[in-house]
């Protein structure tokens, strides 16, 4: 969770001003020489007279998902996701309502989504201290089912980050009350996996369904999911089998990596459906980790320096990302004659 701990500290009480407290004189310590092993007498001085100073101008709470924040960052996420929804419902209606509807927004919308998946996971496995659909490209359309991720499944989260700001993140490494023989995040992870798995048999379902009534085969709806699946195994297999365990070293860097491409991946897939074009499988970004993931995990390269690995692969992810946000966005208002977040007047 990116927040500043010089906030936390501004928000700390201070005495009041009519408040004064008593502080009994304390007799000087005797400094008589001891037989020390390390201080000298001269240190000892030095050490009883020593006041702790000290500033922290880190801007991360909880770098390796496993510690401790103040209960307000909980609280602050929880409302940053509630925002987040509220402004994601209302911005398609908005757009129409202003005349200002249009396939770069529907690629803004969609893009910001499939960034968010990466920043909610960290906050989310920082939270309980664990270290978008693919079938609208095939059905034309995205709709969402009675319960599902856009709705319900932020309000479980930000619900969880308001409890867990209340009663303390320890309380999701306490032994579940159904399964005592697991943690409650440990509890929460196999149902979020459950859950996860249906729906993406859900989605390929209905994709496939949409494939055969329009006379196409409903197998390449299949297809077009086996680059997302590659890189999810690859880079579980990766963490599992990391010889130095990076993923403890580096949990965000190398979420924020797979995120990365896993955005842009969805932004191609968003674009290939809005310009109606085949969706290639296979992205230069997307293949050079794959090959290299593929060659560490099957131990044909040594693994060598993985840290320097992880942050070549973000160092690529990031700057890919980056160059089609601008290039695809400034094509785009080109291509649509309008400006990038100008309203249009009247």
């Amino acid at each position: 969770m990116v927040l500043t701990r010089s906030a936390a500290a501004a928000a700390k009480s201070t005495p009041k001003e009519d408040e004064t407290e008593t502080i009994k004189p304390q007799p000087e310590p005797e400094t008589k020489p001891q037989n020390y092993r390390y201080v000298t007498e001269d240190g000892v001085k030095h050490i009883l007279a020593y006041r702790y100073s000290g500033s922290d101008a880190s801007l991360l709470y909880s770098p390796n998902m496993v510690e401790e924040a103040p209960r307000w960052v909980y609280a602050n996420a929880g409302l940053s996701l509630l925002f987040y929804q509220i402004l994601d419902v209302a911005d398609g209606k908005q757009a129409r309502k202003t005349g200002n509807s249009s396939p770069l927004g529907l690629l803004f919308d969609h893009g910001c989504d499939a960034l968010n998946v990466v920043v909610s996971a960290c906050t989310f496995a920082s939270t309980i201290m664990l270290g978008p659909t693919y079938w609208e490209y095939y059905t034309g359309t995205l709709a969402l089912p009675i319960i599902n991720g856009p709705n319900e499944g932020l309000l479980i989260m930000y619900s969880i980050y308001i409890v867990t700001a209340i009663v303390g993140p320890n309380v999701w490494t306490q032994p579940n009350i159904l399964f005592p023989q697991l943690n409650n995040n440990h509890v929460f992870v196999l149902i979020t996996i459950t859950s996860a798995v249906g729906q993406c048999l859900f989605s390929a379902v209905v994709a496939i369904r949409s494939m055969e009534r329009k006379a196409k085969d409903g197998a390449a709806a299949l297809v077009g999911i086996t680059p997302f699946i590659a890189l999810i195994l690859l880079s579980a297999l990766w963490v599992f089998w990391s010889p130095s365990d990076v993923f403890t070293d580096h949990p965000r860097l190398l979420i924020w990596t797979v995120g990365l491409v896993f955005a842009k991946m969805v932004m191609h897939m968003m674009l290939s459906h809005m310009c109606e074009e085949p969706y290639w499988l296979l992205r230069k970004t997307f293949m050079i980790q794959l090959v290299v993931s593929f060659l560490l995990v099957a131990g044909i390269v040594p693994w060598g320096h993985e840290s320097s690995v992880v942050q070549l692969f973000f160092v690529i992810s990031l700057s890919a990302y980056v160059h089609m946000i601008y290039f695809l966005s400034t094509e785009l208002a080109t291509i649509l004659g309008i400006r990038i977040f100008k309203v249009k007047q009247g």
